[in-house]
């Protein structure tokens, strides 16, 4: 039982230490983990606030207010009632001294389709900023390719260059087997132990370029990784991409609504308004002016309200949205020109590393049998050490371009469906 206990320790710890890491996990994760990404939320409830806010329209808008005041002359009959000699007939003067204290509540009955224009206008204020977001997010798929193949890259370098320096330990042994029959000499130990510390330096390089790219791919998704992490190739058919789809072209439509939801609300700014309006207040005096003592009164009626102003700035106002919204319109036009140009240039490099991977195996094949030449003509004595590195060098060369062809056509693949917007594809 505790040995049982132990393997299944040992293959679960192995398991953990060599995940499987792909190219569309890391683009997920991305999309989840960038700060960015919590805008949406901040959006979302500003737009249910401000909904809300321009919503409230419709509901009674109540005032209270009050005043005090002292005048120095006040309204008075322009006669004396005294003289007239009737009786019961005394018209008290008004006191300096006023007071009012009122409440006020108007309900819109009809207000031209202001507030609802208004709530369409904030709706559409909001998708352009999540637009906005969106655009900032899907930038993250460019520099996760970059990191992403960057690792592959130097992992298929680290992986031929264990390959390289497991044929140089070959060719220092073989060399120094030919010094030991005297068929070569001491200094050509020091050629071949030259190639192997190149080796080694250059696996110490890559393996920093590596680790630098793991960085920035934990950095921009959260996942923890390290030299165990196994980031696995993808595999892809070649496909030449026609149409756009990227998050630009539903922000460049988010901003023509938004200029459209704004001049509806310039056009619903036009109509008059109707509303009904109560009034009631304590004051001295009231309502009668000729009662100088306090009063309770009150008011009711329908309000009619219609600013001609707004004429006189329409036809500046809707030329501006015009212009907004051509200006929105040329860039879209401008957006899809570039990149239906960076199209091209992407299917052009697509092509061109193809077109390069059909030769690489077959160069490989010559190089490899020249390389296995020499090291029989040195072993002989008819070739020197010097000239069986060249050929050796010069076989790794056949390969790193192999590499790199390969992991540049997949970049290319990828960043093809970046360019054209079809990232989830």
């Amino acid at each position: 039982m505790k040995k049982m206990i132990m393997v299944t320790l040992i293959l679960t710890n192995g398991l953990c230490g060599f995940a499987q890491v792909t190219i569309e996990e890391c683009q997920r994760r991305a999309q989840e983990h960038y700060p960015l990404v919590k805008q949406y939320v901040q959006i979302e409830e500003a737009e249910v606030s401000r909904l809300a806010n321009t919503g409230k329209g419709y509901l009674p808008q109540v005032k209270i207010s009050g005043n005090a005041s002292y005048r120095s002359e006040v309204t008075r009959l322009p006669f004396d009632a005294s003289q007239w000699g009737i009786p019961g007939l005394d018209i008290p003067a008004l006191s300096k001294d006023q007071y009012a204290l009122s409440l006020d509540a108007l309900q819109v009955l009809w207000d031209g389709g202001e507030i609802k224009s208004g709530k369409e206008s904030v709706r559409t204020a909001a998708q352009v900023e999540k637009r906005r977001v969106a655009v900032g997010l899907y930038a993250l798929y460019q520099q996760v390719n970059t990191a992403f193949f960057g690792v592959l890259l130097a992992d298929a370098g680290l992986h031929q260059n264990k390959l390289l320096q497991e044929e140089l330990a070959r060719n220092y042994q073989r060399v120094q087997a030919c010094v030991q029959h005297g068929i070569s000499e001491e200094t050509d130990l020091h050629v071949v132990r030259v190639e192997q510390l190149k080796a080694e330096q250059h696996a110490t390089e890559l393996a920093g370029v590596r680790a630098a790219c793991i960085a920035i791919l934990a950095n921009l998704t959260g996942m923890e990784a390290d030299e165990t992490t196994d980031f696995v190739r993808p595999v892809l058919l070649p496909t030449v991409a026609t149409s756009v789809s990227r998050p630009e072209l539903s922000l460049y439509d988010a901003q023509i609504k938004n200029y459209e939801a704004e001049n509806a609300l310039v056009t619903a700014g036009l109509f008059p308004k109707f509303a009904l309006f109560a009034t009631g207040g304590y004051g001295k005096p009231g309502l009668n002016m000729l009662e100088n003592r306090f009063a309770p009164y009150y008011i009711v009626g329908m309000k009619f309200e219609w600013n001609i102003g707004r004429f006189y700035t329409l036809k500046n106002r809707r030329k501006l949205i015009r212009n907004h919204i051509g200006q929105t319109e040329i860039q879209r036009e401008l957006f899809l020109f570039n990149t239906r140009l960076d199209m091209i240039r992407k299917n052009k490099e697509i092509k061109q590393c193809a077109e390069q991977l059909k030769y690489d195996d077959e160069i490989i094949r010559l190089k490899t049998a020249i390389r296995k030449a020499s090291e029989a003509k040195m072993t002989n004595g008819v070739l020197s050490v010097t000239e069986l590195m060249r050929d050796l060098h010069a076989e790794q060369m056949a390969i790193q371009d192999k590499i790199r062809h390969e992991i540049a056509y997949m970049q290319a693949l990828y960043d093809l469906k970046f360019t054209a917007g079809h990232t989830n594809e």
